[in-house]
């Protein structure tokens, strides 16, 4: 017992010396300024240092003999200690789509582009979205869709440019561009659940999953660390996966850039497609479009299981498209970056109705879809089995009813923008949709129905599509609250026990084939007449005529 109480000790002696050397190698650590024309030791106290540390200080710490001279190109040593830190911001530079931020004081607040967050807010974008951030030293950051971004440090070091930003990836991806630093208090440091990335310059990305996080360098080098795990620098062209239960973080070599060249540099169609050779080791690609060259924010930003996509409908102008090959470990490559000028044609509207493998219901077909920017008419095209069927041009609107009912079968349709100059767009895709009337069931035909003389009675009525079934009802009061008969059945009749007498209320639905259910038309309404009234009033007329 004594033993372990002793050797407690020695940990616990050895943990202040260690904790004491690294106090003091902070407290040591000093920044160099170089004197410029001019400067004098006011200037510079004023300038960097906090307002408690007076001008005469400085003079002592480097033993400068005349305080009215200081050399240009001569240098003074500042320790880091006493330099003025104060609370530094993050301007949001550019914005796609919708991201909200928490603040440190718990209020929510939209993102908007020039917005300044200072530490502690908490950044959440859409899945769809993209944000870029400028820090107090240049560097800047790209947040992608469904992400979740803490600003935990942000310091700035008087004008010294010196800068300590520290971020905490909760979940998602960023990509940093860091500016070289400069002075030993810059720090650029990124956190996930799982791991930590530390650099003084370079390019990098960070992704933090739920039991894992990578980092992947593209330029200078990124110092990656975990619990319980030996660390490692990763090189240029090298990244690494973090997850539990590894001893050591690994560097792997990066699959190399895709070739772009395929991609012709202007396009058209509003939807380009874009095909590049298929990248070795490749299990899918990171598809990135923006309208900027330094990509700060994502009109696109999709995985793609092979080597092509198409994009989606874009406005003309001028895109930067890159690429990058994913490898089974999730890394990502390098990058491939390509121009690509959209022609200046009316952009394709979104088709509305019918929706893709959707089903109308009836003969009559409304086609309906987005307003388009600039677009002042509309053409569309229906066609069945590659034969038009119909097309026409729309003026000044987002509807059209198809001019004659179609029959039952498979269709496709497809619509393009007009511009005030008459010039045509291309067409958008093509969507397919089926017509399958539903039968409406206005008449029945009954057999045995009107005297209730048989023992069955029989209804039927005007059949619809194949595979079509139907659910008849009979109630003996116009709003069917009370169901006396409730039957699905596959054919269009139904038989019956023979009906008692009275009035009886009839009506039929059709339930499609994917089980859809169709209305139920007005009922029909029938008399059964009284088979025992109709015998005793020929036996009263027979006595009647034998009275007489």
């Amino acid at each position: 017992m004594q033993r372990q109480t002793t050797q407690r000790s020695g940990w616990r002696v050895w943990g202040l010396l260690l904790l004491l050397l690294a106090s003091w190698s902070v407290q040591a650590q000093e920044w160099v300024y170089r004197v410029r024309p001019g400067d004098t030791l006011w200037d510079v106290t004023g300038a960097y240092l906090k307002p408690s540390i007076p001008w005469q200080r400085l003079q002592e710490h480097n033993r400068i003999a005349n305080p009215y001279q200081l050399p240009p190109g001569s240098t003074l040593r500042i320790p880091l200690q006493w330099l003025d830190r104060q609370p530094a911001t993050a301007k949001v530079i550019a914005l796609q789509g919708d991201a909200t931020a928490r603040m440190a004081t718990g209020r929510d607040a939209p993102v908007t582009p020039g917005m300044s967050l200072a530490s502690g807010a908490r950044l959440r974008t859409s899945p769809d979205a993209s944000l870029s951030l400028q820090f107090a030293d240049g560097s800047r950051l790209l947040l992608l869709g469904d992400s979740e971004l803490l600003l935990d440090r942000l310091t700035r070091f008087g004008r010294s440019g010196m800068a300590d930003t520290r971020l905490r990836l909760q979940r998602g991806r960023i990509g940093n561009d860091v500016r070289r630093l400069h002075g030993p208090a810059a720090n650029f440091i990124v956190d996930t659940p799982t791991a930590s990335s530390a650099v003084r310059g370079t390019k990098f990305r960070v992704e933090a999953g739920e039991a894992h996080s990578q980092t992947e360098v593209l330029e200078g080098r990124v110092a990656v660390n975990a619990p319980r795990q030996r660390g490692a620098l990763l090189r240029p062209g090298f990244g690494a996966v973090v997850a539990e239960g590894q001893s050591v973080v690994a560097p792997v070599r990066l699959l190399p850039a895709p070739d772009l060249s395929r991609i012709a540099p202007l396009s058209q169609s509003a939807r380009p497609d874009l095909a590049w050779p298929a990248v070795e080791g490749a299990q899918q690609y990171r598809i990135q479009v923006s309208g900027q060259r330094a990509f700060d924010s994502l009109r696109v930003d999709v995985e793609s299981d092979t080597p092509h996509y198409t994009l989606p409908a874009l406005e003309a102008g001028q895109y930067f498209i890159r690429v990058r090959a994913i490898a089974a470990s999730g890394l990502e490559g390098r990058d491939a970056v390509a121009e690509l000028r959209i022609d200046d044609q009316p952009a394709p509207p979104y088709s509305i109705a019918p929706a893709a493998a959707g089903v109308v219901r009836t003969p009559e077909v409304v086609l309906s879809w987005t307003q388009a920017p600039g677009a002042k008419a509309y053409d569309y095209e229906v066609t069945a089995a590659a034969q038009t069927v119909a097309q026409a041009r729309v003026d000044h609107a987002t509807t059209a009813r198809l001019p004659t009912p179609l029959p039952p079968g498979d269709y496709a349709w497809r619509i393009r923008s007009v511009d005030g100059a008459g010039k045509a767009g291309p067409f958008g895709d093509r969507v397919a949709f089926t017509v399958r009337p539903m039968a409406d069931v206005t008449e029945f035909e009954g057999t045995g129905a009107a005297t209730g003389d048989t023992r069955e009675v029989t209804f039927r009525w005007a059949a619809g599509q194949p595979g079509q079934r139907y659910r008849f009802q009979m109630s003996r009061t116009p709003d069917f609250s009370t169901l006396q008969v409730d039957q699905v059945v596959d054919e269009a009749q139904v038989t019956l026990p023979r009906l008692r007498s009275g009035t009886w209320y009839l009506r039929a639905q059709t339930i499609d084939v994917d089980g859809f259910e169709g209305p139920f038309p007005a009922p029909q309404v029938i008399d059964v007449p009284c088979r025992w009234c109709r015998i005793g009033a020929g036996a009263g007329a027979l006595l009647i005529l034998l009275a007489l």
